[in-house]
């Protein structure tokens, strides 16, 4: 059969007027880009969010899309609510922000935290600060970014990101990434700059070092601190010890090893002269001395158990937040090294609640009774610490229930108001086997 063809000019005809038909249904079918706002999240630029919804400049959506945009703001995690709707002004996105973010921390991947990570991290996810949500394709997004640069280094490595707290000295809660497989570990220590008298011990450590997990936060000054710790406590008082990764990583089925170079300026074998502590410091020098004189002889270098005790002198007084350092003055002529305290107490805190939780009606009330550190006082972390075994001593049947129970304790400070408020914890032994 054959087809009558339609005349071309019939054709050009149709497709003008099907395009004519498209440009003016496209105002009630799609939504112009330079029109959509947003609202309720002021820490965010437009560029930001126009970034992490996927919105394009100039790019016209139908409804439909500008619903998957709000879907993906929704899926990054950053906001609790997204909605999206018209005012007068036009389409607008309404956003209410997650009620807490972490801030990121590495685990043990072989990457360089700092800005030029943060940089990197907020050119591909425009609303990462510095701080990330518990959960959402951004945290998943994150993962598979390390695992690309980890890759252009030749490292085949499992990313997965988990909220974790009490992280490091100060306890916080982050969005930790780890590496999952393989295991991250020291490698290879170079050293430079060791003497024939100190080689039997450096070696002892390298060997004591090297296999231990790495962590990205702490590994170079935890070995930093370790080989400064040997050093002084042979009299190395002047030691100075650098410390630094040597890339790139020495990959294998079974590790990613990370190889480091220590490299050691040990100075003169210096004696312990004098440590002049401030005459005006809230803890006395006699308070210090007491604390001291617990310590066992010979547990450690004659400094490091003195400054151990002026702090404890200052959390006895509540000062929890204290910094206690020490400054060097070398006698080259003598080989005598003196030392000068600088004490910055921080704020006083006070004690605030005492609870304790499993313990019986009765042997809680016991326990209130026993405890003497009213609410309102200076916290005395020592008193804390000893409550336990002075309970026992002026209270028979308190003694032999506790006999029967394992205590732990834990401090929680407020650091708004700062008050600290006690919690110990009591749980029946564990019975041994006959």
């Amino acid at each position: 059969m054959i087809r009558h063809a339609r005349p071309i000019a019939a054709v050009l005809l149709l497709c003008s007027l099907e395009v004519a038909a498209q440009k003016k249904a496209a105002p009630r079918s799609a939504v112009p880009q330079k029109t959509i706002r947003f609202q309720g999240a002021t820490q965010y630029s437009q560029d930001e969010l126009l970034a992490a919804a996927g919105i394009k400049p100039g790019v016209r959506l139908t409804v439909a899309e500008v619903k998957a945009r709000a879907r993906q703001l929704n899926d990054t995690g950053f906001f609790a609510v997204v909605k999206f709707g018209n005012d007068s002004k036009g389409p607008i996105f309404t956003l209410t922000p997650a009620s807490q973010l972490y801030p990121l921390q590495l685990d043990n991947l072989p990457l360089k935290p700092g800005k030029d990570l943060d940089d990197k991290i907020h050119a591909r996810f425009p609303l990462y600060h510095g701080l990330l949500p518990p959960s959402g394709s951004t945290d998943d997004g994150i993962c598979r970014m390390f695992e690309e640069m980890l890759a252009s280094e030749s490292v085949k490595a499992t990313v997965k990101a988990s909220l974790t707290s009490d992280l490091g000295p100060k306890k916080i809660t982050a969005m930790n990434f780890s590496i999952t497989s393989p295991p991250v570990r020291i490698g290879q220590i170079q050293l430079t700059g060791v003497s024939p008298a100190m080689q039997t011990k450096v070696n002892t450590l390298v060997d004591g070092q090297t296999g231990n997990e790495f962590d990205t936060e702490n590994t170079l000054a935890g070995l930093q601190r370790s080989f400064e710790d040997l050093y002084q406590g042979q009299g190395y008082a002047a030691v100075k010890v650098g410390v630094s990764e040597i890339d790139p990583p020495v990959v294998s089925d079974s590790a990613i090893e990370i190889p480091f170079a220590v490299a050691i300026t040990e100075g003169g074998v210096y004696k312990l002269g004098t440590i002049n502590y401030p005459a005006d410091a809230l803890a006395s020098r006699a308070d210090v001395q007491k604390f001291l004189a617990k310590y066992q002889a010979g547990s450690g270098r004659p400094l490091d158990q003195f400054l151990l005790a002026v702090n404890d002198a200052y959390h006895a007084r509540g000062y929890l937040d204290c910094s206690v350092v020490s400054h060097a003055a070398f006698n080259e002529a003598t080989h005598i090294v003196n030392y000068s305290v600088e004490i910055d107490p921080g704020p006083l805190y006070t004690m605030g609640a005492v609870q304790f939780d499993g313990a019986p009606d009765a042997m809680a009330l016991k326990l209130k009774s026993a405890w003497k550190l009213a609410p309102g006082a200076a916290f005395d972390e020592s008193y804390v610490s000893g409550f336990a075994a002075q309970a026992q001593k002026k209270d028979k049947a308190l003694a032999k229930w506790m006999q029967t129970e394992v205590v732990t304790f834990n401090v929680k400070l407020d650091p708004d108001t700062h008050e600290a408020n006690c919690v110990f914890h009591f749980a029946k032994a564990a019975q041994g086997g006959r």
